[in-house]
């Protein structure tokens, strides 16, 4: 166990940085060198194509996680094949059908947001059958309970290639649909690298006949679909209503908030690239205790280096928006907000995960239906008034209900809470990073590299802090990022 926490600490954490750090940087080199005019369009552009994704997938990229750890722990390899391949072939073809159907009636959809998201649009849902079954296969890697392959397609291979190819469309041709195209062709190379690495481990064996089980598998996905669509629409409606109410420029604006708010959760989403394996594996074997040590101590560490981010965040946020070359007044207060509603999300911990691993799904289906239509309501009433403050509001207060929904049923349904008084270690090695960060505001560091500075000098703080408070038998997870 603790070595299965050794490398979702070292590979998914590292890993996560690294590719959250290269999609912020697509947004950068957007802004700075189209402008935030064009990163409007573009973070439209990816709200429809990633929208379309969810149907196209049919909650496969959550159910495999499930069912391929399962499959090979009862060692039934024609299982874990026909699971692997169905995985593949249903985003791709209802994907692809999805994005005729979209192409077709490209003109009315057009039409139907004013004429300026059109382009956009057309060149993202050739995306939507790529993206699909590149999500669903490099999920299907979690399952042999390893993080690298997620890693190396995901977060270094498909990020790496967007951010070159983006880069170039954007500096070098100066055209956005080059620029789209380029991060479209990105996704293709993340689905090739996903299916060499389950052919090589021996997930999809070309030698084995595949056993398809398609009740069982479909039984848990289906729900899935009707949660991830309205999870999605949590995260996702602000945009959507945003590029209806107020100008591209605006929505640029709101973008750059909302993916630097992002930010904060690449610790959380490191966690769950294993989790959701290991927690299937172990409520599948009876270990409810050793499930409850995993998702305490995980949720203990993403808690803290979630919430030491929000601070720095509070307290830089005019400073970090400078790189995408605006700073307004409602931008930094919609970062500010959009920060507190992640760090709600962080930490309740991979609380969905749990719950989905553990077989109700069907209940996490309920929680995001009805967060869904709170969202949808708050973010229409509340962006017509207040614009991108609104947006930021509606969606941080659903964010937020939504975990702490989430939060109760692990607790009433498993038993499980992942608190501790032990945690006022942690709280101590914040405090002191705290006065770090606010010192150094008050000292007047406002440049970009003297903001990157003082988060460094505060990281090291809080680590030195933690050394030297000591934590346990959670050292595990400290040493290994090493």
């Amino acid at each position: 166990m603790k070595n299965n926490i050794a490398k979702f600490a070292s590979i998914a954490f590292v890993g996560g940085i690294v590719g959250r750090g290269l999609r912020y940087a697509i947004n950068v080199v957007i802004a700075q060198g189209l402008g935030t005019d064009a990163l409007g369009l573009f973070a439209f552009g990816m709200v429809v194509m990633k929208a379309g994704s969810i149907p196209a997938r049919l909650g496969l990229d959550t159910a495999v996680q499930k069912f391929i750890p399962i499959y090979r722990n009862d060692e039934e390899t024609s299982k874990v094949s026909g699971t692997a391949l169905l995985g593949l072939v249903t985003p791709l073809v209802i994907g692809s059908g999805l994005s005729l159907l979209l192409y077709f009636n490209r003109a009315a959809i057009s039409a139907f947001t004013g004429n300026r998201f059109g382009s956009a649009i057309q060149l993202f849902i050739v995306g939507i059958p790529l993206f699909s079954t590149m999500m669903v296969a490099s999920n299907a890697t979690k399952g042999l309970k390893e993080t690298k392959y997620f890693v190396y397609t995901r977060d270094i291979g498909q990020s790496s290639v967007a951010f070159l190819l983006v880069a170039v469309g954007a500096f070098v041709l100066n055209d956005l649909r080059l620029t789209i195209l380029g991060y479209v062709v990105s996704l293709g190379v993340g689905v090739l690298l996903a299916v060499f690495f389950l052919l090589r481990r021996g997930v999809i064996s070309l030698d084995v006949r595949p056993q398809f089980e398609f009740t069982e598998i479909f039984l848990v996905s289906m729900p899935l679909t009707v949660a991830l669509v309205t999870q999605y629409l949590v995260s996702w409606t602000d945009i959507l209503m945003l590029g209806f109410f107020v100008s591209p420029a605006r929505v640029g604006w709101y973008q750059a908030a909302y993916q630097t708010s992002m930010l904060l959760l690449v610790v959380l989403q490191a966690a769950s690239s294993i989790f959701p394996s290991l927690a299937a594996d172990l409520y599948h074997n009876g270990e409810k205790d050793r499930l409850e040590m995993v998702y305490t101590v995980v949720t203990k560490w993403v808690s803290f280096f979630t919430v030491l981010g929000l601070i720095f965040l509070a307290t830089y946020a005019g400073p970090v928006l400078q790189i995408f070359g605006t700073s307004t007044e409602s931008a930094r207060l919609a970062l500010v907000i959009l920060a507190f509603g992640q760090t709600t999300a962080a930490m309740v911990g991979p609380s969905g995960y749990l719950l989905i691993m553990s077989g109700y799904e069907k209940l996490q289906m309920i929680n995001s239906v009805a967060v869904c239509a709170m969202n949808i309501g708050l973010n229409f009433l509340l962006i017509r008034q207040f614009g991108i403050v609104g947006a930021a509001a509606a969606t941080s207060s659903s964010i937020a209900t939504l975990n702490v929904l989430r939060l109760v049923e692990v607790r009433y349904l498993l038993g499980i809470q992942p608190y501790s008084r032990r945690f006022w270690k942690g709280v101590i090695a914040i405090l002191v990073s705290t006065i770090v960060l606010v010192g150094g505001r008050l000292m007047g560091i406002g440049s970009f590299l003297g903001t990157v500075l003082i988060g460094a000098v505060a990281l090291g703080v809080f680590g030195v802090v933690v050394y030297l408070l000591g934590f346990e038998n959670d050292k595990v997870l400290v040493e290994a990022i090493d």
